[in-house]
C-alpha cells in the first residue's frame, strides 16, 4: 500500500487545466461564477449588433437563443412564401439566409472562445457527420469559468 500515489492536495494551487479551477458539479467548486441570462430578443439583437466582432464570448444560452430566433424567422419567411407564392417573398428569404452567414460565423466562434477552444474548430464541421458532431459537443459545453485566452467571462448582457 505505500507504492499508492494519494491525489494532489486541490489546495496545492497546481490545475491541470491551464491554472484555471475545473468545474466540478457542485457550485462552490465553480468559485461563484455566474453565467448571465438573455431573452431571445436580446440574443437575436446581440447577434447582429455584433456581428463583426471575433474576440469576445458568447455564453450557451446567448447562441442557443441567437440560434433559434434565427430559424424561427427563417420559417416565417419561407411559410410566407408558400402561403402567398410570390417570388418577392422567396427573394426576402434568400437575402435573409445570405445576410445571416457572417452574424451566425461569429456567434459560433464567440462561442467557442467562451469554451476555450480556437475559432479554427468551426471548420470541423466540414468533415461530413463527425465534425458535425464534434462542433455540437463544443458549442454545447459549459462556459469557460473565468477568464481564459479571449478575455473576462460575460458578465453582464443587455
Amino acid at each position: 500500500m505505500d507504492n499508492l500515489a494519494t491525489p494532489p492536495d486541490p489546495g496545492e494551487g497546481g490545475h491541470e487545466s491551464g491554472g484555471l479551477p475545473k468545474y466540478e458539479g457542485a457550485p462552490e467548486a465553480n468559485l461563484g461564477f455566474v453565467v448571465p441570462s438573455i431573452s431571445f430578443a436580446a440574443a437575436y439583437l446581440r447577434m447582429w449588433r455584433l456581428y463583426t466582432n471575433f474576440r469576445i464570448r458568447s455564453t450557451r444560452g446567448e447562441y442557443w437563443k441567437a440560434y433559434l430566433a434565427n430559424a424561427i424567422v427563417g420559417l416565417i419567411l419561407l411559410a410566407v412564401f408558400f402561403v402567398v407564392h410570390n417570388l418577392a417573398f422567396f427573394i426576402v428569404y434568400y437575402a435573409y439566409v445570405l445576410a445571416l452567414i457572417i452574424p451566425s460565423i461569429g456567434i459560433t466562434l464567440r462561442r467557442l472562445h467562451d469554451t476555450d477552444h480556437s475559432g479554427g474548430w468551426i471548420f470541423v464541421g466540414l468533415i461530413p457527420l463527425i465534425g458535425n458532431i464534434i462542433l455540437l459537443v463544443f458549442l454545447a459545453q459549459r462556459s469557460t469559468p473565468g477568464p481564459n485566452r479571449y478575455g473576462p467571462p460575460v458578465t453582464s448582457l443587455p
